[in-house]
């Protein structure tokens, strides 16, 4: 990460603006979340001694669903912070997207926390624990899923199949980011810095 990349990144409400998927969806849940009071203060008290400006980013692509789902939370988190946030499609930036794949990250959303020489302090990836169970649930109760999702890549049907799906899959998700999931993502982000500092 460099000055350069950091700025051509989109800042959440453009973002918001121009996605082509889900946009109403998200911008549904946009002012939902309220960040834990608790999560922000301990990301404070634990970055006080970084070298400033710290500054986020969030790759990713706008089909993703648990990016759908976790942007709310994140905007309000590192916008209570006084960190500037980024957001960075992984198809328009090959280098950072390889930065990552290099330690094995091979799903999104990944967000990352940067010192003020853009050294990396933090970084999450994709959906909290909570919501990756719930998720390997709801696809285990519906078998058609996985199948679904190798034959809309080429077959039409499928693919309006399985659109309808996934949006009864995201519309699930919702549910369980206001469930809890939001906090979750706060707290792991939260304690992968607390971990990583205390290495």
């Amino acid at each position: 990460m460099n000055q350069d990349l950091f700025q051509s990144g989109i800042e959440v409400d453009e973002y918001v603006r121009t996605i082509s998927n889900y946009r109403s969806f998200v911008r549904g849940l946009m002012n939902e979340p309220e960040p834990n009071d608790s999560h922000v203060a301990d990301f404070r008290s634990l970055t006080e001694s970084l070298d400033a400006p710290l500054r986020a980013t969030i790759m990713t692509e706008d089909w993703c669903g648990d990016s759908a789902c976790t942007l709310p939370v994140l905007a309000r988190f590192f916008a209570e912070l006084g960190i500037e946030l980024r957001i960075l499609r992984g198809s328009e930036h090959s280098d950072l997207r390889e930065y990552y794949e290099r330690d094995g990250v091979d799903h999104i959303p990944v967000i990352s926390v940067w010192d003020g020489r853009f050294a990396e302090v933090v970084r999450w990836v994709e959906c909290p624990k909570s919501i990756e169970a719930r998720k390997d649930a709801w696809k285990a109760e519906r078998p058609d899923f996985e199948p679904l999702y190798e034959r809309q890549k080429s077959d039409p049907a499928a693919a309006k199949e399985f659109a309808a799906l996934y949006r009864t899959l995201m519309d699930a998700m919702a549910g369980w980011y206001r469930d809890g999931g939001w906090d979750d993502v706060t707290a792991e982000i939260v304690a992968a810095l607390r971990g990583r500092l205390d290495r």
